[in-house]
C-alpha cells in the first residue's frame, strides 16, 4: 500500500475526513522517523516500533 491508499483507507474505516487523515498520518510518520532516528541500536528502533503497534492493537475496534 502507498501512502495515498492507506489515507483513503483510514478515511474510509474512521468516518474521517481525508484531508484531516492526511494531516494526522504525515505528523505520525514524523514523529515515528524522529523516534526511530534516536533510538541508539536497531534493537531500540525495533522496540519502539513493537510498542507502537501494541498500542494501537490495543485500541482496536471491537
Amino acid at each position: 500500500m502507498n501512502n495515498a491508499e492507506v489515507m483513503a483507507k483510514v478515511s474510509e474505516k474512521s468516518g474521517v475526513a481525508l484531508e484531516d487523515c492526511s494531516k494526522v498520518l504525515k505528523a505520525f510518520e514524523e514523529v515515528l522517523s524522529q523516534e526511530l532516528s534516536n533510538s541508539p541500536s536497531v534493537g531500540g528502533a525495533f522496540d519502539k516500533i513493537y510498542n507502537v503497534v501494541s498500542y494501537f492493537k490495543g485500541k482496536k475496534r471491537q
